[in-house]
């Protein structure tokens, strides 16, 4: 358009140059249903241009009408763009600087902006950190409502609801999402929580076999975990002759799997079965150690543990530095009442590595030999030491 009234304009200018070079301003006779018109070139000129520039803010009125009809946000200009973007970026720069009632004011201005929901959402986190749950709920739901920010507004009202042990609500939540985000690795992780949650072991267990992948490390203590609440919910039930039948059940692939070994030892354990438990992780590590079941012998009761004590030793001939197979020769040994072995392989132990639960333990063990003033050292050097 602009173009056009260029070109418009510079032919007027040639016609009006020509006029004045030549010295006659011409003559121009429109006759139109008896309306008739009379004028030179130069009146002829500026009568189109006039014409023209009338016809240019003519079509812009129309053009802003029907965008203000039409429900537009922009169509006072870009005063009024400015003027949120200002607000969006302010409130941004004051939740950085944890100035939440500041932050609160700027994107109260434009909560009904359409900034792709990220407005809302960081409108949300605002409400959070100011203790206003409900009004964030608000928030994540209008951010659902668009495309860019559905899963992350999504995400955020199902990590509420298990903040607040509402299971049901977060597994309802998950339902309604699309099949497309709910192979999502975020989404799983937190669909496992909620089933975890929920007490729904069995239903996590079949689930997580699809999701080994997704999950990456946190599969074994997952799995490790929906194993032991199914395995402790059949042993509540049925007892534990049928939990052990239970195992000997499964398929070869899950008894060979060592989260789910280590849950199955360590319900064996709960249910005071030291024996079945000792066999197991005997029988478990044949071809070595495995790094879930090794710390469950530490919670074996005998009296007489041989086959635990022959096997650790074994690894030991082999791997003498290691800290995880000393520690659990020494509690085996010491809840069988061999203080000696246990005091020798503690000994070691505590020289690679100071950890809390050795320090406990041989500090226990000195306050049984009387060496009051060495259990105290030790009590002492173990406050030091984070638990492992």
């Amino acid at each position: 358009m602009i173009r056009i009234f260029v070109v418009l304009v510079l032919l007027l200018i040639a016609l009006m140059v020509g006029a004045m070079v030549f010295d006659d301003r011409g003559y121009v006779f429109v006759e139109f249903s008896g309306w008739v018109v009379e004028m030179n070139v130069f009146s002829l000129a500026i009568s189109l241009i006039f014409i023209f520039v009338g016809f240019m803010f003519l079509n812009w009125l129309v053009k802003t009408c029907l965008r203000a009809a039409s429900g537009s946000r922009n169509w006072l200009g870009n005063w009024g763009s400015r003027k949120k973007q200002k607000a969006f970026t302010g409130g941004l720069i004051a939740l950085a600087e944890t100035n939440y009632l500041e932050a609160q004011s700027h994107f109260h201005k434009i909560e009904n902006e359409d900034f792709d929901g990220i407005n809302l959402l960081a409108a949300a986190e605002t409400e959070m950190q100011l203790g206003q749950p409900q009004k964030a709920q608000e928030y994540w739901r209008m951010a659902s409502t668009y495309d860019k920010s559905a899963l992350a507004a999504n995400l955020c009202l199902i990590r509420h609801a298990l903040g607040l042990q509402h299971n049901e609500e977060a597994l309802t939540l998950i339902d309604e999402l699309s099949s497309k985000q709910k192979e999502q690795p975020v989404v799983i992780k937190v669909w496992a929580q909620a089933l975890a949650q929920a007490g729904k072991w069995q239903t996590l267990k079949d689930k997580l076999k699809g999701w080994k992948k997704s999950l990456g490390e946190d599969y074994p203590v997952l799995m490790q975990r929906a194993s032991k609440g199914s395995f402790a919910e059949i042993a509540s039930k049925q007892g534990a002759v049928e939990l052990k039948q239970n195992w000997l059940a499964q398929p070869r692939a899950t008894r060979k799997d060592p989260a789910q070994q280590a849950a199955y030892i360590q319900q064996l354990i709960d249910q005071g079965m030291y024996s079945d438990a000792e066999q197991s992780l005997v029988e478990l590590q044949k071809s070595g150690p495995v790094p879930q079941l090794v710390p469950l012998f530490k919670h074996i009761k005998l009296p007489n543990p041989t086959a635990s004590i022959r096997l650790l030793e074994s690894w030991l001939k082999r791997d003498d530095l290691n800290v995880d197979l000393l520690s659990a020769l020494a509690h085996v040994a010491n809840a069988s009442g061999d203080k000696v072995l246990a005091e020798k392989a503690l000994g070691k132990a505590i020289k690679l590595a100071s950890r809390q639960e050795d320090l406990l333990l041989m500090a226990e063990i000195k306050e049984s030999q009387h060496d009051d003033n060495q259990a105290l050292q030790l009590y002492k050097q173990s406050l030091a030491q984070q638990p492992r």
